[in-house]
């Protein structure tokens, strides 16, 4: 992995914000945040200003006036979801909404991974019509959904689309089809989740309802909208920024007693550190890691070895020993998705290490369920920087998950054996597709010459970005209570990376199951090499290079600052991210 150090802000920047810290405002510099007026956006989120309205998407007033017309009829709705965590969290926030309009007539569904796909399916909608429904509202899938969206109106339902994936060359036939994707379309942010399109519409509806609720209800979704933002790996920036910032402040005190009962079982104890004053988001000991590592994992468990049900369920249910239950059943199945997952890996490994690695790494099993394989494919593509499909071989067809280096158009190669696919799709650097057994060979021998030619000149090689180097009177509480301002962290924000040089080490063990991580006490020396303070650190996924490392030995490393707290004691650490031995 090479190291890149960010470039130096000049000095001219530095004097243009003399109330920031040289360290901030290098920081700033790296984030391309230039004026003071981007600075003050950045650094104070506002609900009130930075949520655009909803009547922006387009027709999103059509949406509206149809599902008001549904209310007053008391029509049946079914809301039609995804399965994974911004699919079941979209779902849950129409859910909820409806219900608290008084909405009774209301049926939700959402695919099995292992048996469907995204989106609708022409079973699927012919069950939903048998059972009478009038209107499907669909969330976070289904913009290409083109002939499944007809069989919807043969069938005399009326159909509203959600969602915020990347559209064909048509779009669906419906009475409202809401994604900023679309021609047309003036809302101004381009990067909301599903969930945030899905809060949307709801904004929109509780804005023209008659029926009065609780006026602060919407706020109260936001914890739902942040984490399907995280999960989903949206960037941090823009209104994202805002909602994920005020959603961690509902999330400490959330009122859906499901997720309670999940924090639980994850020994996660929300606290506010800081209460709201002035409107802005209150201050909490959650953050951006606590909804990309703990939650969002669990509720995608759920489909991944079982239903997304389950997810679902634990987000609306209102009985607190029913959550109980479907957390512990959720925790369940998240260990077992933990020790699948590192099984199929090390399979995977094994195939991968008896031939020769070329410029693609196509790989799969009858034994590898379908809902792993995008996991799997995603540590694989980390590990050796390359491409990487993983499917499920199962038997008539394949189900695979793509990913791939920022630098290749996944999607754009796809294309090319497009029509031996029974489906495929794609977003960002990941994708996939089903396809006939059959093809498996044509397919295989096509996206290998496709990836060979396309990487030919591109340096693959992994950049890991640094915002500074950092000296001894660097680390400190006061730094790190400085970049905790830059908070929630995420695609498009990352937590500040620093370099320190030449720390020797004091002592060292690897940890945790297989000894997977490794635990290190670094003495670091001041400019003069003289002073020393001594700093814990953890390298999480690093424990194999403890063979290597030595007592006194001088090493280079790439970090950020945490916080460990442990019997009312606060103590600074480094989480490694990379380290060298000095040359």
């Amino acid at each position: 992995m090479r190291w890149q150090i960010k470039t130096k802000a000049p000095r001219a920047f530095f004097k243009q914000f003399p109330e920031l810290s040289p360290l901030v405002a290098q920081l700033i510099y790296n984030r391309g945040l230039k004026t003071q007026k981007q600075v003050d956006e950045f650094f104070n989120p506002d609900y009130q200003e930075d949520i655009h309205d909803p009547f922006l998407l387009k027709d999103m007033s059509k949406a509206v006036k149809r599902i008001n017309r549904a209310i007053k009829k008391k029509e049946k709705i079914t809301i039609y979801g995804d399965f994974d965590t911004d699919g079941i969290c979209s779902s849950a926030i129409v859910y909820l909404t409806l219900k608290e309009l008084g909405v009774k007539n209301l049926n939700v569904y959402i695919p099995d991974r292992a048996k469907e796909n995204h989106g609708l399916n022409e079973k699927s909608v012919k069950n939903i019509a048998k059972k009478g429904a009038h209107l499907i509202i669909v969330v976070d899938c289904a913009s290409t959904d083109l002939e499944e969206a007809d069989l919807v109106k043969s069938l005399g339902m009326d159909l509203i689309i959600t969602d915020h994936h990347t559209l064909g060359k048509k779009i669906p036939q419906t009475i409202a089809f809401v994604n900023f994707q679309q021609k047309g379309d003036k809302y101004p942010f381009k990067e909301l989740s599903g969930a945030g399109v899905a809060y949307k519409l709801v904004c929109a509806l509780l804005s023209v309802q008659e029926k009065r609720i609780e006026h602060s209800f919407k706020k109260w979704l936001l914890d739902l909208v942040a984490i399907a933002t995280v999960v989903d790996m949206m960037p941090i920036v823009g209104e994202n920024r805002t909602l994920v910032k005020y959603g961690l402040g509902v999330l400490a005190q959330t009122r859906w007693i499901g997720l309670q009962e999940l924090m639980k079982i994850a020994k996660i104890n929300p606290e506010i550190e800081q209460d709201s004053i002035n409107g802005e988001a209150p201050l909490t000991n959650l953050n951006t890691n606590t909804l990309g590592f703990v939650i969002g994992p669990r509720l995608n468990a759920a489909s991944r070895i079982d239903h997304a049900n389950n997810a679902f369920n634990l987000l609306v249910e209102e009985d607190r020993e029913k959550t109980k239950d479907l957390a512990f059943q959720i925790e369940e199945k998240n260990k077992k998705r933990q020790n699948l997952t590192s099984k199929i890996f090390k399979e995977a490994e094994i195939l991968i290490n008896q031939k020769k690695i070329d410029s693609l790494i196509f790989e799969g099993s009858i034994d590898w369920p379908t809902g792993l394989v995008g996991l799997i494919a995603s540590k694989l593509k980390e590990k050796y920087g390359k491409p990487a499909i993983i499917y499920w071989d199962g038997g008539d067809t394949i189900h695979a998950s793509c990913r791939a280096p920022k630098q290749i158009d996944l999607v754009g190669i796809l294309n090319k054996c497009s029509k031996y696919f029974i489906e495929y799709g794609g977003r960002r650097c990941t994708g996939g597709f089903r396809a006939k057994k059959e093809n498996l060979g044509v397919i295989s021998k096509i996206l290998h010459r496709e990836f060979d030619q396309g990487m030919k000149n591109l340096d693959l090689t992994p950049v890991l970005d640094i915002d500074q180097e950092l000296n001894l009177n660097d680390v400190s509480f006061q730094s790190y209570d400085e970049i905790r301002k830059f908070e929630p962290f995420g695609r498009g924000n990352s937590a500040p990376r620093f370099l320190a040089k030449k720390l020797e080490i004091c002592e060292l063990r690897s940890v945790g199951n297989g000894n997977k991580h490794l635990k290190m006490e670094l003495i670091m020396f001041d400019k003069h090499g003289e002073k020393i303070k001594k700093f814990n650190t953890i390298a999480f996924g690093l424990g194999d290079k403890e063979p290597i490392l030595k007592k006194g030995q001088l090493i280079n490393i790439v970090f950020e600052m945490i916080v460990n707290q442990w019997n009312g004691h606060r103590g600074l650490e480094m989480k490694i991210i990379d380290l060298k031995l000095c040359e």
